[in-house]
């Protein structure tokens, strides 16, 4: 289960996410809708580990992320609308970047990867560079 406490986060004491609550249990779809600046990819943002909320906690599996933080980031992920930082990377080296960063063992990476680039229907595409892939 993953839950949300009070989630607060402020710019320049300016709040963009305010008093956020909410839980999601085993198997449940969460959809998260706002108009733009609502603070929407500033909560999954905070929910991945990648910013630090001002206020409030973040539990998974009843514990707060914060006890361990880098376990935590490597069962929960985080997946842009761009990937500006590394478009001329394929979906494979992408992937292996990001499963390395997250200390998966090599084997189960290469695994995964094969069983992601399938699911997704990205087999042919595995050495095109993400920018070059449609978002349909």
């Amino acid at each position: 289960m993953l839950e949300l406490k009070g989630v607060t986060k402020k710019f320049s004491a300016i709040p963009v996410v305010n008093n956020v609550s909410f839980s999601v249990k085993p198997a449940e779809v969460l959809g998260y809708l706002g108009p733009n600046g609502a603070g929407k990819t500033t909560t999954i943002k905070i929910l991945a580990g990648l910013l630090e909320p001002t206020k409030g906690e973040i539990f998974f599996r009843g514990k707060n992320i914060k006890q361990n933080l880098h376990e935590y980031k490597k069962i929960i992920g985080y997946v842009p609308e761009q990937s500006e930082i590394y478009p001329q990377l394929s979906a494979q080296e992408y992937l292996l970047l990001v499963g390395r960063l997250r200390d998966i063992p090599e084997k189960i990476l290469k695994d995964k990867i094969e069983k992601l680039l399938a699911l997704f229907q990205l087999k042919e595409d595995r050495h095109s560079p993400i920018s070059s892939y449609s978002k349909a």
